[in-house]
């Protein structure tokens, strides 16, 4: 088993950061994607700090997983430190299961729901198509997450290597 560990964990990072890293030139541009999902938390909950401080806030948690998942367990195994690469995706994925975690949460007991928009008019305010795949992916994330912090969290607590 530890040898699959050993290679699974590696697609898993990559699919993981690939999400994250795609999702960020929506949160950090002023989609109006990211603005319909926090405002619509926004006025749902009176927080007001879901809009315009949401977006940012997620992306950059996002963005740490990604480097904490990905980019320096690389770092770290080239430095043949692989208890450090262990130590940093079971990071990545305590953050990145957090955040998916409130993401799968806000769309299913919120007014958000799971159907997010896909498609807008030209000038951003008119929802033409709307689709599930972002709250899909958000599953699969987290599902990939919990793989890596069950994973790496055994290694690090038996000192195997994998």
């Amino acid at each position: 088993m530890s040898k699959f560990m050993k290679w699974a964990s590696w697609p898993i990072a990559l699919f993981i950061t690939i999400i994250f890293v795609d999702s960020l030139r929506y949160k950090f541009t002023g989609h109006p994607t990211p603005e319909h999902i926090f405002t619509t938390l926004r006025d749902w909950s009176g927080i007001g700090l879901f809009y315009p401080a949401g977006p940012w806030v997620i992306g950059l948690a996002e963005l740490a997983a990604s480097l904490l998942v990905l980019v320096l367990p690389v770092v770290f195994t080239l430095k043949s430190s692989p208890r450090n690469a262990a130590r940093s995706q079971f990071l990545g994925a305590l953050i990145a299961l957090g955040t998916m975690s409130g993401a799968i949460v806000f769309h299913l007991f919120t007014p958000l729901g799971i159907a997010t928009p896909t498609e807008w008019s030209a000038d951003g305010q008119t929802i033409l198509a709307e689709g599930n795949l972002l709250f899909i992916m958000a599953c699969f994330v987290w599902l990939g997450a919990l793989l890596l912090l069950i994973w790496r969290g055994l290694q690090l607590k038996g000192g195997t290597r994998f």
